[in-house]
């Protein structure tokens, strides 16, 4: 799964795959500027913890989807 960013000219996104050898994962953020984070993670829990952390931080921090597009809220 892949989530994009745009902040002015700049974009951004990251991604969440599995690692090559197939028993965990990686969670991958290619930064504007070219350069690239790899995280690695064994608990699917504890990734899907940080992907919401790291979007939270993106958002406070100017990003936005593509558009300037906010994803829909759950109803409830």
């Amino acid at each position: 799964m892949i989530w994009f960013f745009e902040r002015r000219h700049s974009r951004l996104h990251y991604e969440i795959r599995r690692q090559t050898d197939g028993h965990d994962y990686e969670l991958v953020i290619a930064h504007p500027d070219g350069h690239q984070e790899v995280e690695h993670y064994a608990d699917p829990a504890a990734l899907l913890e940080r992907s919401i952390r790291l979007q939270r931080s993106l958002l406070a921090a100017g990003w936005q989807p593509p558009g300037g597009r906010q994803r829909p809220q759950a109803a409830g």
